[in-house]
């Protein structure tokens, strides 16, 4: 199999091997060993650009152990850029992602996405000693609102693993909320089996808990891990507005 050149890029630190595959030759036994970021590239995740008979493109996930994963919030503003800069321009995308068609839009320097609202799956219910609450945004998510210092590795890989969260499990948010407008978050990732810099879905899943919880307003600013601030707004569905960096091109050998 030829596998001539990918890109690198990242969404407010979470970053991403991207992957023109429009003839659908690539296999997905290479994914953990590209993401590795000591063998190899370096990921927390890997994504393919292939075409779609419902949308524009379709954008197909892997977490970097190399399980599929049905969404990635900033992923998808890697992919856009990714499309953009390989030529496919739009000032709007229809993009399928595991069967669902979502909308994206180019705003200058930013992109903006557009996701359903959240299914509840638990609400309010005790994990691990702490309250919590548990939505799927295209994947399942744990919102713990904390207070004061938090071992994001230790305690969101053990809630990760609950046995209340399998088979799937979910990933795990710890948030503080600054004031109405403001709300930082930390997020272990599923997949990624760690604490990532960003997490997309993971913004998208706090700010519709907090917002339910009438901890904060609809439009909110989202602290990343990384300092990157995350743009969301939440109406009918969830606007959410944020950076994509390309980082590098390359090739494989």
């Amino acid at each position: 199999m030829n596998l001539p050149t990918f890109s690198k890029y990242h969404g407010a630190g979470n970053d991403f091997i991207l992957i023109e595959d429009f003839e659908k030759t690539f296999s997905h036994t290479l994914v953990k060993q590209l993401c590795d970021r000591r063998l190899g590239i370096g990921a927390d995740g890997l994504i393919l650009a292939q075409p779609s008979s419902i949308a524009d493109y379709e954008m197909v996930y892997f977490n970097a152990d190399g399980s599929r994963a049905g969404m990635c919030g900033n992923g998808l503003r890697c992919f856009v850029h990714f499309l953009q800069d390989q030529g496919y321009v739009k000032p709007l995308y229809k993009i399928e992602v595991a069967g669902k068609v979502l909308t994206v839009k180019c705003q200058g320097s930013k992109i903006l996405t557009l996701l359903p609202l959240p299914k509840v799956l638990e609400w309010g219910v005790e994990l691990l000693s702490r309250t919590v609450y548990v939505v799927d945004v295209g994947v399942p998510h744990v919102v713990v609102f904390a207070n004061g210092r938090v071992n994001v590795l230790q305690e969101g890989g053990e809630m990760r693993h609950h046995e209340k969260l399998q088979p799937e499990g979910a990933n795990v948010n710890f948030v503080w909320k600054v004031h109405k407008g403001c709300i930082r978050i930390r997020t272990y990732e599923r997949g990624v089996e760690n604490e990532t810099l960003a997490c997309g879905t993971g913004a998208a899943a706090v700010a519709f808990v907090a917002h339910r919880l009438g901890e904060c307003k609809n439009e909110m600013e989202v602290v990343t891990r990384s300092g990157e601030i995350l743009e969301v707004c939440i109406g009918k569905e969830i606007a959410i507005t944020g950076p994509s960096v390309k980082v590098f091109d390359a090739h494989f050998f």
